[in-house]
C-alpha cells in the first residue's frame, strides 16, 4: 500500500553540493526548496513522516522537526497534509474491508490473511481517529444533567412539613436526643 513518491535526483544533488561543504555537518535546505513540497505531498497521500524520509534525498527527522518550530507556513501545511493523510486511510478502509480472499488460501494460511486485514483496518482507523476526531473519532456523550440538593431549599421543605404536621391531630412532635 506504500507508495513512493519521486524524486528529481538532481535536486537533491544540488542542495546537498552546495550545502554540504563540511562533512559531517546535516545538510540545510531553503525554506523554497522543492524538497519540502515533496515531504508534505507524502504524508498527504498516507505515509507517516518517517517512511517519506527514508526516500533518498530527503532530510532528515531532525532537520524536518527544526523547520516545523522554524517555520509556521511549514508547519501550518504539514497540519493540513496529516488532516488530508487521515482522509486518505479513511478511505483505504473500504478497500482493505471489500478485498477478496486470495485463491488458493485455506486453513491457517486463510486465517492469517483475515488477521492481517484486520490489523490493516483496525490501524488506520485509531490512526484516523486520532488525526481527525471530530470526523473519524468515536462520538462520546458528555452531556451532564445537575442533579444537586439544594440544602437550604431541602430545609424549607421539611421546615414545611414539620409546620403542617403540627397542625394536624395525629402528628407527635418529637425532641432529638441530643448527644453529649
Amino acid at each position: 500500500m506504500q507508495k513512493t513518491i519521486e524524486i528529481d535526483k538532481p535536486v537533491a544533488k544540488t542542495y546537498r553540493k552546495k550545502v554540504h561543504a563540511v562533512m559531517g555537518r546535516p545538510i540545510e535546505y531553503p525554506a523554497d526548496s522543492p524538497i519540502w513540497d515533496m515531504i508534505l505531498q507524502g504524508v498527504s497521500f498516507g505515509r507517516s513522516l518517517s517512511s517519506v524520509l527514508r526516500d533518498p534525498g530527503l532530510p532528515t527527522w531532525p532537520v524536518v522537526h527544526a523547520m516545523l518550530k522554524k517555520n509556521e507556513a511549514f508547519k501550518d501545511a504539514y497540519e493540513k497534509a496529516v488532516q488530508e493523510r487521515a482522509d486518505r486511510l479513511a478511505d483505504e478502509l473500504l478497500e482493505l474491508a471489500d478485498e477478496e480472499p486470495p485463491e488458493g488460501l485455506e486453513g491457517p494460511a486463510a486465517s492469517a490473511w483475515v488477521q492481517r486485514k484486520r490489523m490493516q483496518v483496525d490501524t488506520r482507523k485509531w490512526i484516523a481517529s486520532k488525526l481527525k476526531p471530530r470526523m473519524y473519532g468515536d462520538r462520546i456523550d458528555v452531556s451532564v444533567s445537575d442533579t444537586r440538593i439544594s440544602v437550604l431549599e431541602a430545609i424549607e421543605q421539611a421546615q414545611a412539613r414539620v409546620a403542617i404536621g403540627m397542625t394536624a391531630p395525629d402528628v407527635t412532635d418529637v425532641e432529638p436526643k441530643r448527644s453529649t
